[in-house]
């Protein structure tokens, strides 16, 4: 008979907003979340990892320097977080009176601090990621296995380490396909965007670049607010075409001066390469149409993105992630996909081609899957996957070489010293 799994999914976003877990059981084909529970990342932790993520964007991600140069600082802000996970994990299952003992595996990704993939590493420079977080730690601290380092195995396999989204969007979608919905695409928008498009047998998935990256810059520095809530400034303001060519040509731009938005899949993004254009902040365009720009760009680069899509536009759309909670750009994005809007002069005929004026887009929790945790069950589902051998990643989601089984297992009492993943800056030396 085969053995049903529990598992807790961690995932702290490069929004730096708040700890999500969930805890799922994994039953056969079925996967059905059991309890949840979310933890306010204090300011002070939050601004640390910006500092730590601006350090190493200025150092090419060598976090080993950064460390060897002030061991103390690290330790501090790490062991912060780490602590900060665990009792995020222990309060949702105090809350539940679930004990410890009856979970198999957490899955932990980590704060991402640095992302230097393939596709577009400087020739003679060896792809890296990095991911911050102990696994052994947070075994110890919670009492339960933990699997982690996630993204190392399909970076050394050739891969992209991202996104990992798309498995685990296939793995949900196998009941949706029972009940006539496919195909479809999953939707994640947070302060990056990712797709993954679920067809025949087959999924196929990549980043789409910044979704709130732009407007929650834009409201924290001109108006010490962490985000446009519910559109209010956005509603206010109006599309700037020529500051929209500008994000859309100027501010996605790769460590090699690429356009992003412009390459194909498989891709990953960084936010490191999420320019402020000049015209960004020019205080000559009212903020209110700065902000209503950036929320259509987000829109607008994530239905484009579609021209990618092996099967043209799906029907089905399943969003997920807190931008979507932004009502303009859940409407631009409807409005774009049945080309009810003005786009740009250079991309009529892509927009044309990507139409779809049947396309359903809901909220997956419409579906039965609860979208606020979908990045954080990702990880419980590689946690399972890891503790059953199964791949996780493939050549046609990341451009690994091969199917990739993901992460490392640590008991309670192990002696894993890692602080960081095993594909940092360095790995292959």
């Amino acid at each position: 008979m085969q053995k049903n799994y529990a598992c807790i999914g961690v995932m702290t976003g490069n929004s730096l907003d708040a700890v999500d877990v969930v805890l799922t059981c994994f039953e056969q084909e079925q996967i059905r979340d059991i309890a949840n529970h979310c933890k306010t990342i204090p300011l002070q932790i939050s601004q640390q990892f910006r500092l730590l993520k601006q350090q190493l964007a200025n150092n090419q991600g060598d976090i080993q320097a950064i460390y060897n140069q002030n061991k103390k600082n690290f330790i501090a802000l790490h062991d912060a977080y780490i602590k900060l996970v665990a009792e995020t994990i222990h309060e949702m299952l105090e809350q539940n009176n679930i004990p410890a003992s009856s979970i198999d595996a957490i899955g932990f990704h980590g704060q991402t601090c640095y992302h230097l993939p393939p596709s577009i590493a400087p020739k003679g420079q060896q792809p890296n990621t990095l991911q911050i977080g102990s696994g052994q730690m947070l075994s110890d601290l919670t009492g339960i296995p933990v699997a982690f380092d996630f993204r190392s195995d399909d970076l050394i396999n050739g891969g992209e380490a991202a996104p990992l989204a798309p498995v685990h969007n296939q793995h949900i979608a196998r009941d949706l396909k029972a009940k006539g919905i496919f195909p479809l695409a999953f939707c994640n928008g947070g302060n990056t965007g990712n797709i993954a498009i679920i067809y025949s047998d087959k999924v196929m998935g990549w980043d789409t670049g910044p979704f709130n990256h732009f407007v929650d810059y834009l409201t924290r520095n001109e108006k010490n607010e962490p985000c446009d809530y519910d559109g209010k400034y956005g509603k206010q303001g109006k599309v700037n075409y020529q500051l929209l060519q500008k994000l859309f040509n100027h501010a996605v731009q790769t460590q090699n001066n690429e356009n992003f938005l412009l390459k194909t899949p498989p891709k990953s993004s960084d936010p490191a390469w999420y320019k402020i254009i000049p015209e960004l902040t020019d205080k000559n365009i009212p903020f209110e149409n700065r902000v209503r720009t950036t929320e259509f760009f987000s829109a607008y680069i994530f239905a484009y993105t579609l021209h990618f899509s092996p099967v043209g536009t799906p029907d089905y759309f399943l969003v997920f992630g807190g931008g979507w909670n932004n009502p303009i750009i859940m409407e631009d994005f409807k409005s774009l996909l049945r080309g009810e809007t003005e786009v740009l002069p250079e991309h009529k005929e892509i927009f044309a081609k990507i139409k779809n004026s049947k396309a359903q887009i809901e909220w997956s929790d419409q579906y039965g899957y609860n979208g606020k945790f979908m990045e954080a069950r990702i990880f419980a589902d590689m946690a399972k996957c890891l503790l059953t051998k199964e791949p996780f990643s493939y050549p046609e989601t990341t451009g690994c070489k091969k199917p990739t089984i993901g992460g490392l297992l640590v008991h309670p009492g192990n002696n894993n010293p890692l602080l960081w993943s095993r594909a940092a800056k360095g790995w292959n030396q």
